[in-house]
């Protein structure tokens, strides 16, 4: 059985005097929920720059990882209208472009008996910075100006596409030098 957030807080809440908008909005305002997301986002950040500034081992998630950003971003973009999808998806592609020839240019250590490869921390930050402030902005202060939204999203598209393009760029780099 399947019991969600409302269910719990609904059972906690003496006799259901409370109806679900202000369920919603008392949700809203228990900002505890975000701190601590942001507290172990910051610890997941701070590994993941340490860890590519240090050389990741090269292996499948070199792909799998860039996915999880664009699914994520394609998620982000429900608010988009047609015209601005189709902006932000040029601009996925020229963050593409750009990410590739970054991969490519990125350089291979052999430790231990394993490939390492460099990729770029900042961008993946940035992208992390930017979601975050986007989902904050959705959950906790939903009157932020409107044109605000697209603004992020876009930048936030090209953001994807240069971390999926760059490991594009170093899987062909590793099969044209292997």
């Amino acid at each position: 059985m399947i019991i969600n957030r409302v269910e719990i807080l609904k059972a906690i809440i003496p006799f259901g005097m409370i109806g679900e908008q202000s369920l919603i909005d008392f949700l809203r305002t228990f900002k505890i929920q975000f701190y601590v997301f942001l507290i172990i986002f910051l610890i997941l950040l701070t590994v993941r720059v340490a860890r590519t500034k240090v050389g990741k081992k090269y292996s499948w998630k070199i792909v799998l990882y860039p996915l999880l950003y664009l699914l994520l971003t394609l998620y982000s973009s429900i608010t988009l209208t047609f015209f601005q999808f189709e902006i932000s998806m040029i601009i996925y592609l020229i963050g593409f472009i750009s990410g590739f020839i970054i991969g490519d240019l990125s350089q291979f250590k052999r430790k231990n008996g394993s490939v390492l490869y460099e990729s770029s921390g900042t961008v993946a930050f940035a992208w992390s910075l930017l979601f975050l402030v986007k989902w904050y902005y959705y959950l906790y202060d939903p009157s932020m100006p409107s044109f605000f939204d697209p603004i992020i999203t876009v930048v936030f598209t090209l953001l994807a596409g240069i971390l999926l393009g760059e490991s594009a760029g170093i899987l062909f780099k590793h099969y044209r030098s292997g």
